[in-house]
Protein backbone atom coordinates (compact mmCIF):
# COMPACT_ATOMS: atom_id res chain seq x y z
CA UNK A 1 0.00 0.00 0.00
CA UNK A 2 1.62 3.02 -1.21
CA UNK A 3 2.26 7.15 0.54
CA UNK A 4 -0.69 9.10 -1.21
CA UNK A 5 1.37 11.77 -3.04
CA UNK A 6 -1.05 14.59 -2.96
CA UNK A 7 -0.68 17.58 -1.03
CA UNK A 8 -2.01 17.35 2.21
CA UNK A 9 -5.00 19.83 2.80
CA UNK A 10 -4.65 22.35 6.08
CA UNK A 11 -6.98 20.96 7.65
CA UNK A 12 -6.59 21.36 11.59
CA UNK A 13 -8.03 18.53 13.82
CA UNK A 14 -10.77 20.47 15.59
CA UNK A 15 -11.80 21.45 12.13
CA UNK A 16 -11.59 18.45 11.02
CA UNK A 17 -13.68 16.43 13.53
CA UNK A 18 -16.22 19.25 13.64
CA UNK A 19 -16.92 18.29 9.59
CA UNK A 20 -16.96 14.39 10.51
CA UNK A 21 -20.05 15.25 12.21
CA UNK A 22 -21.53 15.37 8.99
CA UNK A 23 -22.34 11.83 7.31
CA UNK A 24 -22.83 13.17 4.10
CA UNK A 25 -19.35 15.09 3.60
CA UNK A 26 -17.74 12.40 1.80
CA UNK A 27 -14.83 15.17 1.44
CA UNK A 28 -14.12 15.23 5.39
CA UNK A 29 -14.29 11.16 5.28
CA UNK A 30 -11.41 11.09 2.83
CA UNK A 31 -9.45 13.92 4.63
CA UNK A 32 -9.85 11.76 7.96
CA UNK A 33 -9.09 8.53 5.61
CA UNK A 34 -6.02 9.64 4.02
CA UNK A 35 -4.32 11.13 7.00
CA UNK A 36 -4.77 7.80 9.59
CA UNK A 37 -5.57 5.06 7.01
CA UNK A 38 -1.52 4.64 5.91
CA UNK A 39 -0.27 4.80 9.64
CA UNK A 40 -2.83 2.12 11.36
CA UNK A 41 -1.78 -0.30 7.84
CA UNK A 42 1.99 0.19 8.60
CA UNK A 43 1.69 -0.38 12.21
CA UNK A 44 0.07 -3.91 11.41
CA UNK A 45 2.03 -4.73 8.91
CA UNK A 46 5.09 -4.16 11.26
CA UNK A 47 3.37 -6.01 14.43
CA UNK A 48 3.04 -9.20 11.62
CA UNK A 49 -0.36 -8.96 10.18
CA UNK A 50 -0.52 -9.99 6.25
CA UNK A 51 -1.47 -6.71 3.94
CA UNK A 52 -4.77 -8.13 3.82
CA UNK A 53 -5.12 -8.40 7.46
CA UNK A 54 -3.66 -4.68 8.45
CA UNK A 55 -5.84 -3.25 5.34
CA UNK A 56 -9.00 -4.98 7.39
CA UNK A 57 -7.51 -3.64 10.58
CA UNK A 58 -7.28 0.12 9.09
CA UNK A 59 -10.62 -0.31 7.70
CA UNK A 60 -12.08 -1.39 10.94
CA UNK A 61 -10.22 1.40 12.98
CA UNK A 62 -11.37 3.89 11.40
CA UNK A 63 -14.80 3.17 10.45
CA UNK A 64 -15.05 2.22 14.52
CA UNK A 65 -13.76 5.47 15.35
CA UNK A 66 -16.37 7.90 13.05
CA UNK A 67 -19.52 5.52 14.44
CA UNK A 68 -18.47 6.07 17.85
CA UNK A 69 -17.52 9.79 17.36
CA UNK A 70 -20.91 10.23 15.24
CA UNK A 71 -22.91 8.92 18.45
CA UNK A 72 -21.06 10.95 20.52
CA UNK A 73 -18.58 8.31 22.63
CA UNK A 74 -15.51 10.72 22.01
CA UNK A 75 -15.33 13.67 24.41
CA UNK A 76 -12.23 15.99 23.61
CA UNK A 77 -11.69 17.05 26.64
CA UNK A 78 -10.89 13.67 27.95
CA UNK A 79 -8.64 12.57 25.76
CA UNK A 80 -6.03 13.49 22.55
CA UNK A 81 -7.93 11.72 19.07
CA UNK A 82 -4.66 9.98 18.73
CA UNK A 83 -4.89 7.65 21.78
CA UNK A 84 -8.54 6.77 20.72
CA UNK A 85 -7.55 5.97 17.98
CA UNK A 86 -4.85 3.78 19.16
CA UNK A 87 -7.10 2.03 21.46
CA UNK A 88 -9.58 0.58 18.60
CA UNK A 89 -6.22 0.18 16.41
CA UNK A 90 -4.50 -2.18 19.28
CA UNK A 91 -8.14 -3.92 19.65
CA UNK A 92 -8.21 -4.64 16.33
CA UNK A 93 -4.86 -5.87 15.99
CA UNK A 94 -5.09 -8.29 19.00
CA UNK A 95 -7.94 -9.92 17.29
CA UNK A 96 -6.44 -10.14 14.09
CA UNK A 97 -3.27 -11.18 15.35
CA UNK A 98 -5.32 -13.98 17.04
CA UNK A 99 -7.36 -14.89 14.17
CA UNK A 100 -4.22 -14.70 11.80
CA UNK A 101 -2.00 -17.30 14.97
CA UNK A 102 -4.94 -19.73 14.52
CA UNK A 103 -5.08 -19.86 10.91
CA UNK A 104 -1.21 -20.53 11.51
CA UNK A 105 -1.53 -23.18 14.07
CA UNK A 106 -3.91 -25.30 11.95
CA UNK A 107 -1.37 -24.65 8.99
CA UNK A 108 1.36 -26.45 11.42
CA UNK A 109 3.52 -23.15 11.32
CA UNK A 110 4.95 -20.84 13.68
CA UNK A 111 1.79 -18.52 14.89
CA UNK A 112 2.96 -14.66 15.54
CA UNK A 113 3.24 -13.32 18.74
CA UNK A 114 0.17 -11.36 20.27
CA UNK A 115 0.73 -7.75 21.29
CA UNK A 116 0.23 -8.05 24.93
CA UNK A 117 -1.18 -5.38 26.92
CA UNK A 118 0.72 -2.72 28.33
CA UNK A 119 3.31 -3.19 25.05
CA UNK A 120 4.34 0.66 24.22
CA UNK A 121 5.44 -0.93 20.80
CA UNK A 122 2.62 0.22 18.97
CA UNK A 123 2.04 4.01 19.92
CA UNK A 124 5.98 4.23 19.41
CA UNK A 125 5.49 2.40 15.69
CA UNK A 126 2.71 5.10 15.40
CA UNK A 127 4.90 8.20 15.85
CA UNK A 128 7.20 6.42 13.43
CA UNK A 129 5.37 6.09 10.66
CA UNK A 130 4.01 8.99 11.09
CA UNK A 131 6.97 10.72 10.83
CA UNK A 132 7.85 8.75 7.91
CA UNK A 133 4.33 9.65 6.13
CA UNK A 134 4.62 13.11 6.41
CA UNK A 135 7.69 13.49 5.47
CA UNK A 136 7.18 11.49 2.13
CA UNK A 137 4.18 13.69 1.45
CA UNK A 138 6.81 16.67 2.29
CA UNK A 139 9.07 15.24 -0.09
CA UNK A 140 6.50 14.60 -2.69
CA UNK A 141 4.71 18.39 -2.32
CA UNK A 142 8.42 19.27 -2.85
CA UNK A 143 9.12 17.56 -6.15
CA UNK A 144 5.74 18.53 -7.68
CA UNK A 145 4.90 21.80 -6.49
CA UNK A 146 8.09 23.83 -5.61
CA UNK A 147 10.49 25.29 -8.57
CA UNK A 148 13.62 23.56 -7.28
CA UNK A 149 15.50 22.01 -10.14
CA UNK A 150 15.64 18.53 -10.51
CA UNK A 151 19.42 18.26 -10.13
CA UNK A 152 19.19 19.62 -6.82
CA UNK A 153 16.69 17.74 -5.89
CA UNK A 154 18.56 14.57 -7.29
CA UNK A 155 21.48 15.38 -5.25
CA UNK A 156 19.48 16.29 -2.14
CA UNK A 157 18.05 12.64 -2.52
CA UNK A 158 21.18 10.97 -3.73
CA UNK A 159 22.82 12.13 -0.17
CA UNK A 160 20.55 12.18 2.25
CA UNK A 161 18.14 9.53 1.46
CA UNK A 162 20.38 7.21 -0.25
CA UNK A 163 23.41 8.23 1.81
CA UNK A 164 25.71 8.43 -1.05
CA UNK A 165 29.41 10.16 -0.63
CA UNK A 166 29.29 13.61 -1.40
CA UNK A 167 31.81 13.33 -3.57
CA UNK A 168 30.39 10.66 -5.41
CA UNK A 169 26.70 12.90 -5.91
CA UNK A 170 28.89 16.12 -6.67
CA UNK A 171 30.67 13.99 -9.55
CA UNK A 172 26.83 12.23 -10.66
CA UNK A 173 25.07 15.68 -10.86
CA UNK A 174 28.17 17.54 -11.85
CA UNK A 175 28.27 19.71 -9.03
CA UNK A 176 30.81 20.98 -6.59
CA UNK A 177 31.15 19.60 -3.05
CA UNK A 178 30.50 22.91 -1.58
CA UNK A 179 27.67 23.44 -4.03
CA UNK A 180 26.20 19.65 -2.87
CA UNK A 181 26.15 21.41 1.02
CA UNK A 182 24.33 24.12 0.26
CA UNK A 183 21.65 21.81 -1.76
CA UNK A 184 22.08 19.47 1.16
CA UNK A 185 21.00 22.81 3.46
CA UNK A 186 18.72 24.85 1.26
CA UNK A 187 16.44 21.78 0.77
CA UNK A 188 16.35 20.96 4.31
CA UNK A 189 15.30 23.97 5.30
CA UNK A 190 12.38 23.94 2.76
CA UNK A 191 11.32 19.93 3.79
CA UNK A 192 11.31 21.13 7.55
CA UNK A 193 9.20 24.46 6.73
CA UNK A 194 6.85 21.55 4.50
CA UNK A 195 6.65 19.07 7.59
CA UNK A 196 6.03 21.17 10.71
CA UNK A 197 3.20 22.69 8.33
CA UNK A 198 1.68 19.39 7.69
CA UNK A 199 2.18 18.27 11.47
CA UNK A 200 0.11 21.53 12.36
CA UNK A 201 -3.01 19.38 10.10
CA UNK A 202 -2.57 16.86 13.33
CA UNK A 203 -2.13 19.82 16.06
CA UNK A 204 -5.47 19.08 18.69
CA UNK A 205 -5.22 22.35 20.34
CA UNK A 206 -6.40 24.01 17.08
Amino acid sequence: MGIMAAQMPLTTTSLLLDALLEPANEAVWREFDSRYRPIIFACGRRLGLTEEGAADVAQQTLFEFVRDYRAGKYDRDRGRLRSWILTIARNRIVDRQRQQARQLRWAGESAIAVLPDGDSRLQEMWQQEHDRYVFEKALAELRETSRTHPVTLQAFELLVLQERPEQDVARQCNLSVAEVYRVKHRVTKRLREIVQRMNRTYDESE
